[in-house]
C-alpha cells in the first residue's frame, strides 16, 4: 500500500514538469548557434512556437555572455522580428511573442557583429525569458583574423648604394582580432630571366620616420611590428633599398618579399 502511494506522486510530479515548460517550443532545440569574424555581422533565426494556452506576451534578454571566464558586453547580441521595429540589443527584455500568437509560430532573427577587439574563441550563454518558458542556450565562435594591405602591392627599385640611395616606400595597413600578434618579413633572391641573380642579403629595409630603425638585410625572416588587436590602420611605411657595386651585372630582376603574421 505504502509502494502504490509513492509511485503515484512521482508520476504526478512528472506531469506537472512536462506542464510547465511546454507553453513555448524554441527550434532548433540545440538553441543559437553562430560563427563570426571581424568586420560582418553574423546571423541565424530560432523559431518560437506557442501551445493554445500561451495567451500572454513572453520577452527575452541574454542573462549571461562570457568568453575565456570573462563578461562580453550584453548588447553587442541583436534580435529582429515582427513585433520589433529594427534591431534591438539583449542586454534587457524584448518582445519575442505577443500573447496572440494561437499556436502560429514566430520567427526571430538573432545578429551578431564582432568588432576587432573581440578575440578569437568560443562565446556562450543563454536567454531567459520574463515568463515560465525554456531558457536559451546560445554559442559564438569568433575566429580569428587578421587583414593585410601594401601600398603599392608591387613596386620596382633601382639599385644604389648607401651614399646615393634609391628608395622606395611601402605603407603596411594592418588588422588583427589577435590579443597578442608580430609581424615578420623575408625576402628571395632576385633572379634575372638569364639566370643571375642578386642575393637578398643586398635587400635592405628600415622603418621611416623611427629614429631608432636602422637599415637591415633581409638575409633571414626579421621582425618589424607587434602589438595587441585592433583595426586595420597603417602601423608602418617601409623604405627598401637594394645596396650593389658597380660590378653586378645591369638589367631587371624579379623576386618577392613576405609579410609573415605569428599570433601569440
Amino acid at each position: 500500500m505504502i509502494s502504490r502511494v509513492y509511485r503515484l506522486v512521482f508520476s504526478a510530479c512528472v506531469i506537472y514538469s512536462t506542464q510547465a515548460w511546454s507553453d513555448v517550443i524554441v527550434y532548433p532545440t540545440t538553441g543559437l548557434n553562430l560563427i563570426a569574424m571581424p568586420g560582418a555581422s553574423t546571423s541565424a533565426s530560432l523559431q518560437f512556437k506557442p501551445d493554445e494556452s500561451q495567451l500572454n506576451p513572453v520577452k527575452y534578454r541574454l542573462a549571461s555572455f562570457r568568453v575565456n571566464g570573462v563578461d562580453v558586453d550584453k548588447s553587442k547580441l541583436t534580435v529582429n522580428n515582427l513585433y520589433l521595429d529594427n534591431s534591438h540589443t539583449l542586454d534587457r527584455f524584448q518582445l519575442i511573442l505577443s500573447g496572440k500568437e494561437r499556436s502560429n509560430p514566430v520567427t526571430s532573427i538573432f545578429k551578431f557583429k564582432p568588432s576587432w577587439t573581440d578575440i578569437p574563441g568560443n562565446y556562450s550563454g543563454y536567454l531567459t525569458s520574463d515568463s515560465n518558458t525554456p531558457d536559451i542556450p546560445i554559442k559564438v565562435v569568433v575566429n580569428p583574423k587578421s587583414i593585410l594591405t601594401l601600398t603599392p602591392i608591387s613596386f620596382k627599385i633601382i639599385t644604389s648604394n648607401f651614399d646615393t640611395p634609391n628608395i622606395q616606400t611601402v605603407d603596411v595597413v594592418f588588422g588583427s582580432n589577435s590579443p597578442s600578434w608580430e609581424l615578420y618579413l623575408s625576402a628571395s633572391n632576385l633572379t634575372k630571366f638569364n639566370g643571375n641573380t642578386l642575393d637578398k642579403n643586398k635587400i635592405y629595409v628600415r622603418i621611416k620616420d623611427d629614429l631608432k630603425s636602422s637599415w637591415v638585410n633581409l638575409d633571414k625572416i626579421i621582425k618589424i611590428a607587434a602589438g595587441g588587436s585592433n583595426a586595420p590602420s597603417r602601423i608602418a611605411t617601409l623604405e627598401f633599398l637594394i645596396n650593389v657595386d658597380k660590378l653586378e651585372k645591369a638589367g631587371d630582376y624579379l623576386g618577392s618579399i613576405k609579410f609573415l603574421v605569428k599570433n601569440i
